[in-house]
């Protein structure tokens, strides 16, 4: 699905379609209805040329929409025309715990994620189930990592303040 298409399906195929989701993000149900609109190259060039101006769908409403509907198609298209995937990230506390526990922590999730492919791959083939569950056990190594990499930066921003112009 192009992007264009998931901003129009994300909205109209919400609870209500753009008349209810319109007035959540500060616009009118007409106005949104027509920023998602999917046009052609020469629609567009037809509006231009007629002196209209062409309705856009921005980034921030996107993200608002996004945010009110859990709906992330949008997100996923925009990362499969740039080559890219989304991973979503489980929720985990947001503890200060001290970095040597959360290295320890990845390490364990790499451990677990390896472990779940290993079985995954045993018998030559991949149940929806083994899918799902390596999938849980990468998210959850993708969101450990990235709670020790800001666990560092904290650190890091420690010693910045306490030493200011120490070596970095």
């Amino acid at each position: 699905m192009n992007v264009a298409d998931a901003c129009n399906a994300t909205v109209h195929e919400y609870e209500g379609g753009a008349d209810s989701l319109g007035p959540r993000i500060g616009k009118r149900g007409t106005s949104l209805s027509a920023e998602v609109q999917v046009r052609s190259a020469a629609e567009v060039a037809a509006m231009l040329e007629a002196g209209r101006t062409v309705p856009k769908f921005g980034l921030l409403d996107a993200m608002k929409v996004m945010r009110l509907t859990g709906d992330l198609r949008v997100l996923n298209a925009m990362a499969v025309e740039l080559g890219c995937m989304v991973v979503k990230l489980p929720a985990l506390d947001d503890d200060e715990g001290p970095a040597a526990a959360e290295v320890a922590e990845v390490a364990r999730g790499f451990s677990d994620l390896m472990s779940g492919v290993v079985v995954s791959l045993a018998d030559q083939r991949v149940t929806d189930r083994e899918l799902r569950e390596v999938d849980r056990q990468a998210g959850l190594l993708i969101a450990t990592t990235q709670r020790l990499l800001a666990s560092l930066a904290r650190m890091n921003a420690v010693l910045h303040k306490s030493a200011p112009g120490a070596a970095p």
